[in-house]
């Protein structure tokens, strides 16, 4: 059992990382040092804007407090800028400093609480 708060939060970073390894992986070529030596193509605009049609309405905000329902109201405006701050981070391959930062509240499902898979 996990009883320290360090060693609940690296199970969680550890957890977190295999979860999302696959789909991070598959966007990018990369050499045995780490290096990305080739990117898909550029993100499209159509792709920002199914990204923000695809969001769900009554949800919590993120750090910023900005509702999804405010990037569907402002529409292409929304979808300009967010293609090209998105678009800037892929081409550098660098997030804003203050989106490397998160916080993680998980929320028990049914079962086993001590397994990672058994939270939302």
């Amino acid at each position: 059992d996990l009883t320290k708060a360090e060693e609940i939060k690296k199970r969680w970073q550890n957890y977190t990382e295999e979860l999302y390894k696959n789909e991070l992986n598959m966007n990018l070529t990369c050499r045995h040092d780490g290096v990305v030596t080739d990117l898909r193509p550029d993100i499209l605009q159509c792709e920002v804007k199914w990204a923000l049609g695809s969001l769900s309405n009554n949800k919590a905000s993120g750090g910023d407090s900005i509702p999804a329902e405010l990037f569907k109201i402002l529409k292409d405006d929304a979808v300009k800028v967010l293609h090209s701050i998105c678009q800037q981070i892929w081409k550098t391959q660098q997030w804003p400093q203050g989106w490397k930062r998160s916080v993680y509240i998980p929320i028990p499902k049914k079962g086993n609480t001590k397994e990672c898979s058994n939270y939302r």
